[in-house]
């Protein structure tokens, strides 16, 4: 259950950032254009005051929110979390929330509350913020019991039956605007999933295609390119490396005595001894069979000789436990290093196979450099 759980997290956290930079402009062009309301219906207060003081007290709130709206919008450009983009539009929402229903209280007193603007307030509020369901709700449910509140009062002093078909209104705006705003999201949610399913699915795919599937290390397809792009970095300039050629002595014969099942089960443990011995930056690979190719970067050859050596040192005294039997066995290496007179990475992997016939022609279980 709690990897579940997890797992759900992650989803939700990777679906938010990806959708970030597109909800926070979605939600600026949303508060640019409930501006314009604000503004234009400044003029309805100057008709109902005229050029008083309550009038001018009105357009400094206006002007107050406006303000706000612009730092709101401003605030959207750099958020960089989906947690910061939640609280500056919550701390926008409650503004906004306030000043709709301070207005809505003066205009009360003077002109019969208008349902079709609360009713398109309402569900615009629903559709044109994109959220996650419990921050998107909030401000239309505390508008809604704000206006409610407040038709109440009106109904009271004029006529207390409208105030249940206000009720309904709201209500059925609530109810819809969750039904299609949810609706949408979720079929954005559907939408991401499948996409990013799609994209681990390739990205797996890629992986397989690369490692080697008895060892789990890099197979001969991808140790191609791997070095073949380091070979050219090299010509242009880049760093120098060395090439190890790595054989296990007489694996036949410990196929032979142990059976095949532990001879892949040597191979496997050797190919994670080597990996858990070097550094990431390195490139460990599977030529095939019992011949593995180690490049290592930035060292030469005089270097990585002492490294190979730590390597077959390290392997001679700790034997491979497999299946409940103890195999030891010894290995072989054949070094080389990039040198520019080389043509290719080919030509530099054949030196190294060279230098590791030596070294078997030599005894085997030792290491030689070309």
């Amino acid at each position: 259950m709690k990897a579940q759980t997890d797992t759900m997290d992650d989803f939700e956290s990777v679906y938010r950032n990806y959708f970030l930079v597109t909800d926070a402009r979605h939600t600026r062009v949303a508060i640019a254009v409930w501006l314009i309301p604000v503004l234009i219906l400044a003029y309805s207060d100057y008709l109902i005051f005229g050029y008083s003081s309550k009038f001018m007290v009105l357009l400094a709130i206006r002007l107050v929110f406006f303000i706000f709206s612009l730092y709101t919008i401003y605030s959207l450009v750099k958020v960089s979390t989906a947690r910061e983009y939640d609280y500056i539009f919550l701390r926008w929402a409650m503004f906004a929330i306030a000043i709709v229903l301070f207005f809505n209280y003066i205009w009360a007193l003077y002109i019969t509350p208008s349902g079709a603007i609360t009713i398109l307030v309402l569900f615009s509020a629903y559709m044109v913020f994109p959220n996650r369901f419990c921050i998107r709700v909030i401000p239309p449910i505390i508008l809604s019991i704000g206006n409610l509140g407040l038709d109440w009062w009106y109904a009271q002093l004029v006529n207390p039956q409208s105030h249940y078909s206000m009720l309904v209104a709201i209500v059925m705006a609530n109810v819809l605007g969750i039904i299609f705003s949810s609706s949408l999201e979720q079929h954005r949610r559907t939408e991401f999933k499948a996409r990013l399913e799609e994209t681990q699915l390739k990205e797996e795919l890629n992986r397989l295609a690369s490692i080697d599937h008895l060892t789990g290390i890099l197979n001969r397809r991808k140790l191609a390119q791997l070095t073949t792009k380091e070979f050219e970095r090299f010509k242009n300039g880049g760093q120098p490396f060395s090439v190890l050629m790595i054989d296990i002595d007489y694996f036949k014969k410990l196929n032979d005595s142990y059976g095949h099942d532990v001879g892949d089960m040597i191979l496997y443990e050797f190919s994670a001894y080597v990996a858990n011995n070097l550094y990431e930056k390195n490139i460990w690979g599977r030529l095939g069979g019992d011949e593995f190719v180690l490049v290592l970067l930035n060292i030469p050859s005089e270097q990585s000789k002492q490294i190979a050596e730590r390597l077959r040192l390290g392997l001679k005294k700790e034997a491979i436990i497999c299946y409940g039997k103890k195999v030891t066995f010894n290995i072989s290496i054949g070094i080389t290093e990039a040198r520019e007179q080389d043509s290719s990475f080919e030509s530099i992997l054949k030196r190294a196979d060279d230098a590791l016939y030596h070294a078997k022609r030599n005894g085997r279980g030792r290491i030689e450099v070309l």
